[in-house]
């Protein structure tokens, strides 16, 4: 028993070598310096390792509509502005309620 756990233990140690040694000697190929025989793309846009090209990313479909920058991210794209502040609303802040579709002032 004591023979296999042996055995077992040099292989998981050999495995383990091997990795640590494969991973340390390709890290340096993807850490390489911008400039170093890879171009520098845009953070937008995909870059292909083997090719070293750029491509920017695909244009967005014609009946893609933009969110309204007021808008949070979970509303739909046809959310109207937000309403001016009443007079009793003071240090209140506009939120969209999911549930009702529309405007509430609540505390921050």
């Amino acid at each position: 028993m004591t023979r296999f756990f042996r055995r077992m233990t040099a292989a998981v140690a050999a495995a383990a070598i091997t990795l640590a040694a494969a991973g340390v000697a390709t890290s340096a190929v993807t850490v390489a310096a911008p400039g170093v025989g890879s171009p520098q793309c845009d953070l937008n846009w995909s870059r292909n390792v083997w090719t070293n090209e750029c491509k920017p990313p695909p244009a967005p479909p014609a009946w893609w509509i933009p969110r309204p920058a007021y808008a949070p991210p979970y509303a739909p794209a046809d959310v109207p502005p937000p309403p001016p502040p009443p007079p009793w609303a003071g240090q209140l802040q506009p939120r969209w309620d999911e549930g009702s579709q529309q405007w509430v002032w609540t505390r921050i």
